[in-house]
């Protein structure tokens, strides 16, 4: 990137686009077993991917910001990646009017994504309501991990990023694209939920010791460092059984439908590098790869029931 301007390198690093792949995989999972079920809208998963891209880029920038007047940032370890406001890359004035922006862009695609989305279902505006309702607690919870309430410093950061990332992401996106109601989706949307959250346990892992001097309270510093790998490990095989799970109690018949399970290498490989890590670095290194794997995890499973589906004929564009 070094024939971009050094300013527009700065917002594009604010913007964390590492953790977008954690966005993208609740939003596909939910509109691929949609698909496996005969409905889907190319038009509506791309509404979707930008409303939820949206919502992790105003988190990204609430955080480098709160973290900054918290002074989380001040006590950050050597291994943690750099932050912009702290750093003085860019402005606290001028990072504050890009959450404000970010904010509204959030609630632009929100009613613009619920309304594209309400077409199809009995009671449209009921159904708008409600995904635009969801859609502003979601912009409330990108904005307040670090500021407000700041509920990321008491230990709900894992409880919120489940919560978010699995049901909502994609329960709501299934939802959305099905124009109906299957509550057996709920087990692929937490293995998402789980997937996501044990990115954030690596990034509170890698922050442990700042953290504790900042008087962050997280899940990760609770646990204390063994059990905070613990944690990862449950994680990692919880998000894997949930996905099991779904598929034998959807009446799956085939094998292709676990193809997803050619990636528990991978994720074996995850948890070994997590007890491994001996420093901040370490576990920094690992916050990419992570997030890659849980968007291949959920492209993995939507495409082992579109290999065995005969049923996807009655796509929408």
């Amino acid at each position: 990137m070094s024939h971009i301007p050094l300013k527009l390198r700065s917002w594009i690093s604010a913007f964390r686009l590492r953790t977008l792949p954690l966005a993208f995989a609740c939003i596909l999972l939910g509109s691929l077993i949609s698909a496996d079920r005969g409905s889907f809208s190319f038009v509506t998963l791309i509404l979707m991917f930008l409303t939820a891209s949206s919502y992790q880029v105003l988190s990204n920038l609430s955080n480098d910001y709160g973290d900054f007047i918290s002074g989380v940032d001040s006590k950050r370890s050597k291994g943690a990646e750099v932050r912009l406001v702290s750093s003085g890359k860019i402005s606290s004035n001028q990072m504050k009017i890009a959450i404000r922006l970010s904010i509204l862009g959030s609630i632009f695609l929100t009613v613009l994504t619920s309304y594209f989305g309400s077409f199809g279902f009995n009671e449209p505006i009921q159904i708008f309501l409600f995904f635009s309702f969801i859609g502003f607690v979601a912009i409330w919870a990108a904005r307040d991990y670090t500021l407000g309430s700041s509920y990321g410093y008491k230990a709900w950061g894992d409880f919120f990023v489940i919560f978010f990332f699995g049901p909502v992401g994609v329960f709501g996106s299934f939802i959305l694209q099905s124009k109906g109601f299957h509550f057996i989706v709920l087990l692929p949307s937490l293995s998402i939920g789980f997937l996501a959250a044990s990115v954030l346990n690596l990034n509170n892992l890698r922050d442990l010791k700042s953290d504790d001097q900042a008087g962050k309270k997280t899940i990760a510093l609770i646990l204390g460092d063994r059990n905070a790998r613990v944690y990862q490990t449950i994680l990692i095989f919880f998000s894997l059984l949930s996905a099991v799970c779904f598929m034998f109690i959807n009446g799956t018949t085939y094998r292709i439908d676990f193809l997803f399970l050619v990636l528990t290498p991978f994720f074996f490989q995850c948890v070994l590098e997590v007890w491994k890590a001996k420093s901040s670095k370490d576990f920094d290194m690992l916050l990419k790869p992570s997030a890659i794997l849980c968007l291949l995890f959920s492209v993995f499973i939507g495409l082992g029931l579109l290999l065995d589906s005969h049923s996807s004929e009655n796509f929408i564009f």
